[in-house]
């Protein structure tokens, strides 16, 4: 699996964001029912009685002593023609709110991708020390079966040949705790992906560099721009601040006057419903006759709510300066981030120059120890010396570049707000 493809299959797997992703899906059905409560509302209702014994005739409104039936029909309907703009700014918080957990839903995936490319890059470098212990492992035992010719031969000490056949050990067991620490580190990488235990998990070990000559020409200021306007962090802060300031404006419009208009209409039927011959009027006339409509405006003026409208609104404020002091927060936080990646990428660059040097240095010096050790110039013991300062350089070489392209991927993020290779 190459690295983009363990970032698409955690974010498909991770619990976290199946649950944020259910949980935006909640707050737009919210911001849906919001601008419904524009519409009208429309009802009907009906009822079916059989009464017994002495109750109200509903055609005559007189007292009667008789079992009869009747049934009674209605249609209502209602829409608020003003309450303090409290439904707009309504639709206006529920929006925001749907915008904030859509932009958290991209930070928890951002957040999960950071974790998967380092552990990714941690399995690359396991494997790359996998390759460095078993490359060491090899030429020990080729300097150990060379010095056993010599000694045979009575051209070398036999303690010679027990401090070559300590290093084969040393490399073996390096070797063996190489192999352990790269399988912890797949491990690791299994986990945060949520990938099957059982399965092999096996990763494509080339990851090319995906900003080549771009960083020198890099500010910070341009930098923060950037990712200012292509990360999610400040949208989320921006939104969930924007609707606490429109909940503030709900909470002041529970003060104002509310007008509404209502309408109307109702019928019935009941067996007590007769004509001069005293038979029951059929249902489609008394439907007709009975039917009855009303047309309602009502204003309404709160004069006392035992102050919990002030109570609402004076902590809809300081939550909204809550929401403020958070968002200013992100927004510095960002800015120590930006200047935070620029100073680790440059030196990380400088670390990877430098071992380059250092590898060149070290290589030269292990092929004049080398033939020294062949000349008999020089024991094994320095010769091991200067071999360690070569296997040292090369794994540090190997350690240094990988940190390059981590960083590198890093500075990119907050250039394209995109983690992928692709994008």
């Amino acid at each position: 699996m190459t690295l983009d493809q363990c970032i698409y299959y955690a974010w498909d797997n991770n619990f976290s964001i199946r649950d944020q992703d259910l949980y935006v899906g909640i707050r737009k059905a919210d911001y849906r029912q919001a601008r419904n409560n524009m519409l009208p509302g429309l009802s009907f209702q009906s009822s079916f009685n059989e009464n017994y014994g002495r109750s109200i005739d509903p055609s005559t409104n007189t007292y009667v002593g008789i079992q009869y039936f009747n049934s009674g029909y209605s249609l209502s309907s209602s829409v608020d023609l003003f309450a303090g703009f409290m439904k707009i700014n309504t639709i206006e918080m529920q929006k925001f709110n749907y915008l904030a957990e859509k932009s958290h839903l991209q930070q928890l995936r951002n957040e999960l991708a950071f974790t998967i490319i380092d552990n990714y890059f941690n399995v690359l470098l396991q494997t790359g020390l996998v390759a460095i212990a078993l490359e060491n492992y090899k030429l020990s035992h080729d300097q150990f079966e060379g010095t056993l010719k010599f000694v045979e031969v009575g051209r070398k000490p036999g303690t010679d040949l027990l401090e070559t056949e300590a290093d084969v050990a040393a490399d073996s067991t390096l070797l063996v705790q190489s192999h352990h620490l790269l399988e912890q580190a797949v491990l690791v990488l299994k986990s945060n992906m949520n990938f099957p235990v059982p399965d092999s998990l096996v990763i494509d070990t080339i990851v090319p560099s995906i900003l080549s000559g771009m960083m020198d020409t890099l500010s910070m200021n341009k930098l923060y721009q950037t990712a200012s306007e292509v990360l999610p962090d400040p949208d989320v802060y921006r939104n969930k601040m924007l609707a606490a300031k429109k909940a503030m404006q709900v909470s002041k419009g529970s003060f104002s006057p509310s007008l509404g208009f209502y309408a109307s209409w109702s019928s019935l039927y009941a067996e007590t419903n007769k004509d001069t011959d005293n038979h029951v009027l059929p249902f489609p006339d008394q439907f007709t006759n009975n039917s009855y409509e009303y047309l309602s405006l009502n204003l309404s003026i709160p004069l006392f709510t035992r102050f919990s409208n002030m109570t609402s609104l004076s902590k809809s404020k300081l939550q909204y300066q809550q929401a403020k002091n958070q968002y200013d927060e992100v927004n510095y936080n960002l800015k120590m981030t930006v200047e935070k990646s620029l100073t680790d990428w440059r030196a990380a660059m400088a670390e990877y120059k430098s071992s380059l040097h250092q590898l060149d240095k070290s290589y030269n010096v292990y092929l004049v120890a080398e033939k020294k050790l062949e000349k008999g110039l020089i024991n094994i013991i320095e010769f091991d010396i200067q071999k360690s300062k070569w296997v040292t350089a090369k794994t540090e070489l190997f350690r240094t570049g990988l940190q390059v392209m981590l960083k590198e991927r890093y500075l990119r993020f907050l250039m394209t707000g995109s983690l992928l290779s692709g994008k």
